[in-house]
């Protein structure tokens, strides 16, 4: 059973761009068109088959002119793979085609393959984080160019039924890398932000990693005194380690061993890496999450900071099958914001883009 996203509300999937804030006029000035291609492209998910993601892509395509496909699709190269950031586009330069330079129906579009990659839970996450970049923008203040249409969309590689080929989405605190071949499909890796990381739109709430959040401390508060301990790191971390430019690296195994875990325990750690695997589709996600339950007595979870939820954290799970990385901003200026700025990834040691499909 994938766990519910308490932030999830249709309200919100049929509002990916629309106002931020309360009710200020200023705040949905860049948005109109990108909101109008959400109503539009529905709140409809996939079956969970990569068929969906390849036809809707296809889709996409056929929309766009000959520069457009031209700046959109790009080769399947190492550096191309790499080239995404959790920074505003005015500190990182990005390519293919962002959302505000869409037409209503193109923006659908993209939406759409979104929407038949991700479980509703996923596209949720993906709607929160961008509108809250609308948020951001709309609270004034330092502009680094945020905004809720400022995400970019581009393909590398050529779609395919049987070969390999990936689809990336992102801007300023989010970056998904969707990597399909044949009927298998990866996210890893796949950078999750939030900033603000709790708002109110359209009278509802949005905590975009609220799970991801609050699953943690339930894990750590039903740790007893010495595997708390064991879980602290020697060394304070306030941020991800394995974010963007990072590809390739890996790291020591720290913190407490999940073997340790009581039942109980264990059955709370799995309900947070569920958390992490319900953006896939049910279907994508179901081997993952069985792999992960497989491989929980060779997986690490290690913590940095206090254990009171509402204070600033790090948290890291580390097994044979995925790394989860989750930290709050503790630094000065733009990093600042401590539990109100979230950074996190998501990557699977030797099969980031789909290095094991091939």
């Amino acid at each position: 059973m994938l766990t519910p996203r308490r932030a999830v509300t249709a309200a919100l999937l049929l509002a990916l761009t629309a106002a931020c804030g309360d009710d200020d006029e200023s705040a949905t000035t860049d948005t109109t068109t990108a909101a109008s291609a959400a109503a539009s492209s529905g709140t409809s998910t996939s079956t969970g088959g990569t068929e969906d993601v390849l036809n809707a892509t296809s889709a996409f395509l056929a929309l766009l002119d000959d520069t457009q496909r031209t700046s959109v699709q790009g080769e399947r190269t190492t550096d191309n793979l790499a080239k995404w950031s959790n920074l505003p586009d005015q500190l990182f330069t990005r390519a293919g085609l962002r959302m505000d330079a869409l037409s209503t129906e193109q923006q659908a579009a993209v939406l759409k393959i979104l929407q038949a990659a991700l479980s509703s839970d996923g596209y949720a996450q993906v709607t929160g984080i961008t509108t809250g970049d609308g948020v951001l923008k709309a609270s004034g203040g330092m502009d680094l160019d945020f905004g809720a249409d400022h995400y970019w969309i581009r393909i590398l590689g050529t779609p395919s039924e049987s070969e390999i080929w990936t689809i990336q989405y992102g801007g300023h605190h989010l970056a998904v890398n969707i990597t399909l071949k044949g009927d298998a499909m990866t996210l890893a890796p796949t950078l999750w932000g939030a900033q603000p990381a709790s708002y109110t739109t359209s009278g509802t709430t949005v905590e975009p990693l609220k799970g991801e959040t609050d699953e943690a401390f339930a894990v750590m508060d039903a740790l007893d005194d010495e595997q708390q301990k064991a879980a602290q790191l020697d060394t304070a971390i306030t941020e991800i380690v394995l974010g963007a430019q990072q590809d390739g690296k890996t790291l020591a195994a720290e913190g407490v061993k999940v073997s340790t875990f009581s039942e109980k325990q264990k059955e709370l750690l799995m309900t947070l890496i569920t958390e992490w695997l319900s953006t896939l589709t049910p279907a994508q996600a179901q081997s993952k999450i069985e792999e992960a339950e497989n491989n929980l007595d060779k997986t690490w979870f290690a913590w940095s900071g206090e254990t009171t939820e509402g204070q600033p954290i790090y948290y890291r799970v580390q097994g044979p099958s995925l790394i989860i990385e989750f930290a709050h901003q503790q630094g000065q200026g733009a990093n600042a914001g401590g539990i109100t700025h979230i950074h996190s990834i998501y990557r699977e040691p030797d099969n980031d883009y789909g290095a094991e499909l091939r």
